[in-house]
C-alpha cells in the first residue's frame, strides 16, 4: 500500500513541475525566437519591394536574393 502512495506521490510532483509555467517559459524562450526572411530582386526592379519567400521577381525574371 505505501508503495502505491509514494509512487502516487512521486508522479504528481513529476507532473507539477513539468507543467510549471516558469519552467516552460524557460525552455521555450530561445526556439520561439522568429527571424524573418526577406528577400529582393538584385536589379531592384521593383525598387523597394521585399518578398518573404525565395522565388523569381516577376519583372526581370532573375532569382530573387535574400537580404
Amino acid at each position: 500500500m505505501s508503495i502505491k502512495i509514494n509512487f502516487l506521490i512521486k508522479a504528481i510532483v513529476v507532473l507539477i513541475l513539468t507543467s510549471s509555467p516558469l519552467l516552460q517559459s524557460c525552455s521555450t524562450s530561445s526556439s520561439s525566437e522568429i527571424v524573418e526572411v526577406k528577400y529582393q530582386c538584385p536589379m531592384q526592379c521593383e525598387e523597394d519591394k521585399t518578398y518573404i519567400e525565395e522565388g523569381i521577381c516577376p519583372v526581370c525574371k532573375m532569382n530573387l536574393e535574400k537580404l
